[in-house]
C-alpha cells in the first residue's frame, strides 16, 4: 500500500496566524487579511523559491516560536527605522516627527518571510539566504543580508516584555505576574545564603530601568534610576509582596513612601 503525505498549508496554519497576530499585536499594527487569495499566492512563491519545505518552517514555530518571535520584531523594527531615515533624512527639518510613527499594518501570513530567514541564519547558511535575497530581487540584497545576519545575533538579547524576574541561582522569567512574585518568595525562603536572592526589573520607555531586589532576610533593595539606591527593611513576607506588586503596577512613587519612612 502507498501512503501519501499531505502538503502542510502554512498560510492557512493555526499556529502561523496565532504568531502572526501575536507579532502584530507586540508591533502595535493591524493585521491585514484582505486579499487572502492574493497574499496566499505570494507565499506560496516566497515558500518555493527559498527551496525550504513546508514542515521545516512548521518545526520553526512549534520548536522555536519565542525566537522567531524576537527575530521578527526586532528586525521589522530596526528595517523600519532605517525606512523613515531614508525617507526623512533631516527630521531636524520636517515638521514631522518620525520617532514616534506607528506601523500601520501587517499582511497575513508576513512572519513566514520571517522564518525563512530565520531557518537560512539557524543552519548558519549564509549563501543559501544571499542567493534566496537575490531571487526575490530584494533592493541592495547584500547590505541586507549582511544586517539580517546582525539581527539574528543581537535579537537573541532583547525583550519582548517590559519586565523580567531573575534569580541569584540564575532562574529568569520575562512579564511578571503576582504568581511569579508568589512562588519566588516561596522559592528564596529555601535557598541557600548564597543564593537567596532575587530581583524584578521593570524597563520604562524612557530606557531607564526600576529594579526591586529582595533577599532571604526580607530586605528590600530599591533602585530606581542613578538617584534613588535604598535599603529597606521590611516587615514580613506581606509587606515584600505588597512592594513588589506596586512595582510591577509601576507605582513607583508609592514605593519610595514606603521605604523611606
Amino acid at each position: 500500500m502507498m501512503w501519501f503525505k499531505k502538503k502542510i498549508e502554512l498560510f492557512t496554519h493555526p499556529l502561523i496566524e496565532t504568531v502572526d497576530k501575536e507579532l502584530s499585536s507586540i508591533l502595535k499594527a493591524d493585521l491585514i487579511t484582505s486579499d487572502s487569495e492574493i497574499l496566499g499566492r505570494l507565499s506560496k512563491e516566497e515558500q518555493k523559491q527559498s527551496g525550504i519545505a513546508s514542515s521545516d518552517l512548521l518545526s520553526i514555530y512549534e520548536k522555536k516560536k519565542d525566537d522567531l518571535i524576537k527575530f521578527t520584531c526586532y528586525s521589522y523594527s530596526k528595517e523600519s527605522k532605517i525606512e523613515l531615515v531614508e525617507e526623512y533624512p533631516n527630521p531636524e527639518d520636517d515638521k514631522q516627527d518620525y520617532s514616534d510613527s506607528k506601523t500601520i499594518g501587517l499582511s497575513k501570513g508576513f512572519s513566514i518571510t520571517y522564518a525563512i530567514y530565520f531557518y537560512f541564519l539557524s543552519k548558519n547558511d549564509n549563501k543559501g539566504l544571499l542567493d534566496y535575497l537575490s531571487v526575490r530581487r530584494i533592493p541592495s540584497f547584500k547590505k541586507f543580508h549582511e544586517r539580517l545576519i546582525n539581527y539574528f545575533h543581537e535579537s537573541k538579547g532583547v525583550m519582548l516584555s517590559d519586565s523580567y524576574i531573575q534569580y541569584a541561582a540564575g532562574y529568569d522569567k520575562e512579564n511578571v505576574t503576582i504568581k511569579d512574585i508568589d512562588k519566588a518568595i516561596k522559592d528564596v525562603q529555601e535557598m541557600d545564603e548564597e543564593h537567596g536572592a532575587f530581583w524584578i526589573s521593570i524597563l520604562m520607555d524612557n530606557d531607564k530601568e526600576y529594579v526591586i531586589e529582595v533577599n532571604k532576610k526580607q530586605k528590600v533593595s530599591v533602585m530606581y534610576g542613578e538617584k534613588i539606591d535604598i535599603q529597606y527593611d521590611s516587615q514580613d513576607w506581606n509587606e515584600v509582596k505588597h512592594i513588589l506588586k506596586l512595582h510591577i503596577d509601576k507605582k513607583f512613587d508609592d514605593i519610595i513612601t514606603i521605604v523611606n519612612k
